[in-house]
């Protein structure tokens, strides 16, 4: 369910994003083109793109949080069955994979509700640039942390085979 709910609204913002882009290109045909009109610059272009290479990884995260959810309960029931250090070990680094791939989740969601794209167009271009900056920094800390959990994951599962 909630895998349908975040296709629903990545969609959603995509195509909000495509649409704005669209009207404003058809609002400023035959016009002369400026920075100052059109808030879909170049920095707002790769902050975007840092965005859209990381949204295919959600479904390999919302996987590993699957599989490591699914590791915690063996490993608690082989632990109360017979408790050693390993499968103790075992469990706190699950823990640990699964607390980072919920935080980078947490991170990517919560960007995707804080970026609002209209703002742009209510903000000066110095107010624009510096939102754009801060919401490519924000970003650009969600891909590293997604990019890390799901090394960390990976890892983790293979470690088990």
């Amino acid at each position: 369910m909630k895998k349908y709910i975040f296709a629903a609204l990545t969609i959603s913002f995509l195509y909000a994003c495509n649409s704005k882009s669209e009207k404003n290109d058809e609002s400023h045909a035959g016009h002369e083109h400026h920075d100052s009109d059109n808030p879909l610059d170049a920095q707002t272009k790769e902050m975007l793109a840092i965005h859209d290479s990381i949204m295919p990884h959600m479904d390999k995260l919302m996987d590993f949080k699957k599989q490591i959810s699914e590791e915690v309960k063996i490993t608690d029931s082989l632990i109360a069955i017979k408790s050693s250090s390993v499968l103790k070990s075992r469990k706190e680094d699950a823990l640990k994979v699964q607390t980072q791939l919920e935080n980078a989740d947490k991170a990517m969601m919560n960007w995707m509700h804080e970026f609002k794209f209209d703002t742009l167009k209510t903000l000066d271009k110095t107010q624009a640039a510096a939102y754009v900056a801060d919401q490519k920094s924000k970003i650009e800390n969600v891909r590293t942390l997604m990019n890390k959990s799901l090394a960390d994951a990976d890892q983790f599962i293979k470690a088990k085979k």
